[in-house]
């Protein structure tokens, strides 16, 4: 069994049934030629159900996220959302999560 201490993962659960998660991933970058040092919790994965959304799972695990990057001494949280999603876009944003780049790609 291969542990990987920077992965965490919660479940958030309603009367005993899972209804969302949240995946992050803490990645320690040091400085090299091209880039300063870095060091965040990136979220590579959140979920909820869609019969549970709007009801405050997803705010919870984003806070318990916030909780694990205090513990962590993490100042930065990260994360990548497709850009047709917009309901994601308007439910981060809410939290503060500022849009910074936009990747393209070209199928050749």
């Amino acid at each position: 069994m291969i542990v990987d201490i920077t992965i965490r993962i919660f479940i958030a659960e309603e009367n005993g049934r899972a209804i969302g998660y949240i995946f992050c991933k803490l990645f320690e970058r040091p400085e090299n030629l091209f880039n300063y040092a870095n060091r965040f919790l990136q979220i590579e994965h959140i979920s909820v159900h869609p019969d549970a959304q709007g009801h405050g799972a997803g705010a919870a695990l984003l806070q318990r996220v916030e909780e694990l990057a205090r513990e962590l001494g993490v100042i930065k949280l990260q994360l990548n959302s497709w850009a047709f999603n917009a309901k994601a876009h308007t439910f981060f944003e809410s939290f503060g999560f500022e849009k910074i780049e936009h990747r393209f790609w070209r199928n050749l």
